[in-house]
């Protein structure tokens, strides 16, 4: 099974590295530039994990991660955060206040492309544990 990966970052150079990087990884990508759009994105398709930047126009990571708590897919959709601001007190918040599975510094270089695809791997176990765990539930 191929996972699908939602991208949503403004930035075409932050964009086409993620997304550089997820081909070599084999995913499914769709990518959205605003958490507008991306809403409008997660509507019938079967998203497994969402890779948003923190810092966008039109509506950025935390405008989008309050909307998102808001649809039925917020508890079954893990989200890595991707940021160039290095501000922990903040980025620790949004972890906690959203229960963002995780996130990652920009640039992307080649150490944070390791860290990142290894965070990529571990949120798509969750997301698959997730489903399994759904799916039992479900069961008479």
């Amino acid at each position: 099974m191929i996972n699908t990966i939602l991208v949503i970052d403004d930035s075409a150079l932050d964009n086409a590295v993620v997304r550089n990087i997820l081909y070599h990884e084999r995913y499914n990508i769709i990518s959205a530039l605003n958490g507008r759009e991306a809403l409008d994105m997660i509507e019938g398709r079967n998203v497994d994990l969402i890779l948003l930047d923190m810092y966008m126009p039109v509506m950025d990571g935390i405008a989008f991660l309050e909307e998102f708590k808001k649809t039925s897919y917020y508890r079954t959709i893990p989200v890595i955060m991707t940021t160039s601001v290095d501000k922990s007190d903040i980025i620790k918040s949004v972890i906690q206040e959203y229960e963002v599975f995780d996130y990652v510094l920009k640039p992307l270089d080649s150490f944070n492309h390791l860290i990142f695809a290894n965070k990529i791997k571990a949120a798509l176990r969750y997301r698959t544990a997730l489903k399994e765990l759904m799916e039992l539930k479900a069961k008479p």
